[in-house]
């Protein structure tokens, strides 16, 4: 009888299915696209990470150069503010985020966070990074549960051909 239970635990472990740091509900590019107030293409130029107003979050600035406007309307130049980062010797990870490097292309579905600033809409699957000719959101520890029922002629945020996605974007309804 006790040398059951050790097997036992042990068929359950070999069992369980991989752990997520995080859990969202999947979406479409186009409820990305139509529940942004903008969509942008650009590079990251800058990330500053820095104690919210009240001590006790850390939040990244990452400063995006635009080089198209995809949907709505946006400066030149985008400030994303993301909860998350690293000041000095303390970090802070928000798991189900987007994140950015310096040097990064990527497509971004924003929305307003105050005056001059945005968020990004849809977690990390409103942030699409660009390699060549595709580009795809980085879903590493984010557990996708069924959202809704996608629309005829709709696709999930997931990896695509950046035209395909500027396609989709543009052409939501």
């Amino acid at each position: 009888m006790k040398r059951t239970r050790p097997l036992a635990a042990l068929l359950l472990l070999l069992l369980a299915g991989p752990a997520h740091a995080a859990l969202a509900l999947s979406t479409s590019v186009e409820d990305l696209a139509r529940d942004a107030d903008a969509v942008v293409r650009g590079k990251v130029v800058r990330t500053t990470a820095r104690w919210s107003s009240d001590g006790r979050r850390i939040l990244t600035y990452a400063e995006v150069e635009t080089s198209s406007v995809w949907r709505g309307s946006a400066p030149a130049r985008v400030t994303v503010v993301t909860r998350g980062g690293v000041v000095g010797d303390i970090g802070q990870r928000v798991d189900g985020l987007a994140t950015f490097s310096e040097g990064e292309e990527v497509v971004l579905f924003l929305g307003k966070a105050g005056d001059s600033a945005f968020r990004v809409r849809g977690g990390s699957q409103g942030k699409f990074t660009v390699s060549g000719d595709r580009a795809g959101p980085d879903l590493s520890g984010v557990g996708l549960a069924p959202g809704k029922a996608l629309v005829a002629g709709e696709r999930r945020a997931e990896a695509m051909p950046v035209a395909e996605l500027e396609r989709r974007v543009r052409g939501a309804r």
